[in-house]
């Protein structure tokens, strides 16, 4: 039925281009996967290029089918950079190359040591495929790849913005080796820290700094009523005083466990279009604890 769909709209956006006249644009567009893609792009290169996101936030990634516009966006894309092992990114891979056989695809997982392990299999999930946990976007000294990786495809792309993307990137990663000296700061002070969420959105900032993150649901699943009292008599084990959680996902067990242990729950959005504030605000949580 996906297949159906989305070839539909392929046959609708190229159908429209050719009977209406084109309008001259002045921009180049890439299109992504998730915001924090877009964000990182635009502090490279500004607004000289147009960033379209494919996975809109909130959407359930399991099933979320691409609107005409930005299915036509993608037609016209120069190029895919992909966060790489995000399950829309597997599903979708096909129709995304069908939508244009001559866009370039790029990779910002290349040369990033991958976690894998079976609670990383989703059944339900928007990013996860083959047990690989994709998160890596959720620590700064991962992020200090991709970028590296960014800062080349973006240069290969536009060559004439060389020298614009060496400044903005080496003014960008002074701000994410300053996130970096503070989390490696809160290790010193805080050694073997432990924090818990709902979903596994922080596992690289974890191993990064040697925190433990405890995770409610199991498998990718709801916890079942005897993981959920094995959860809740860790957390009081490991003096949990907050639960973060996703938007995305369901709150009811974190609130449960909170309830239990006396701790409170805080909103975390992994997803955000607005990397660097978002995780100052983790982070700033995590040095509350």
């Amino acid at each position: 039925m996906k297949n159906i769909y989305f070839f539909l709209i392929i046959g609708f956006v190229l159908i429209t281009s050719c009977t209406t006249e084109k309008k001259s644009t002045s921009k180049q567009i890439i299109s992504v996967s998730i915001a924090p893609q877009k964000y990182f792009i635009k502090q490279l290169m500004g607004d000289t290029i147009e960033v379209n996101v494919m996975i809109p936030q909130g959407s359930d990634h399991a099933s979320y089918a691409p609107s005409a516009a930005q299915i036509k966006k993608l037609s016209q894309s120069l190029a895919y950079i992909k966060m790489g092992h995000l399950g829309f990114e597997a599903t979708w891979s096909d129709r995304i190359t069908a939508a244009s056989k001559e866009m370039k695809w790029f990779d910002l997982s290349k040369g990033i040591d991958m976690i894998q392990g079976e609670h990383h299999h989703h059944d339900h999930d928007h990013v996860c495929t083959g047990g690989i946990d994709p998160h890596t976007w959720t620590s700064p000294k991962e992020v200090k790849l991709i970028m590296h990786n960014l800062k080349s495809y973006l240069t290969e792309l536009f060559p004439e913005h060389k020298e614009m993307i060496g400044t903005n990137y080496e003014q960008f990663i002074s701000q994410v080796d300053e996130m970096d000296e503070r989390l490696t700061l809160l290790q010193s002070e805080k050694p073997g820290l432990t924090f818990m969420i709902f979903h596994p959105a922080y596992t690289y900032l974890a191993r990064a700094y040697n925190f433990e993150q405890i995770t409610i649901e199991f498998e990718g699943k709801t916890p079942t009523p005897a993981k959920l009292k094995s959860t809740i008599e860790l957390a009081k084990q490991k003096g949990i005083k907050t639960i973060y959680i996703q938007q995305e996902f369901d709150q009811s067990n974190a609130v449960v466990i909170a309830n239990e242990i006396g701790a409170v729950t805080a909103q975390v959005n992994p997803l955000s279009d607005q990397w660097k504030s978002e995780m100052d605000r983790f982070i700033t949580q995590l040095e509350k604890q």
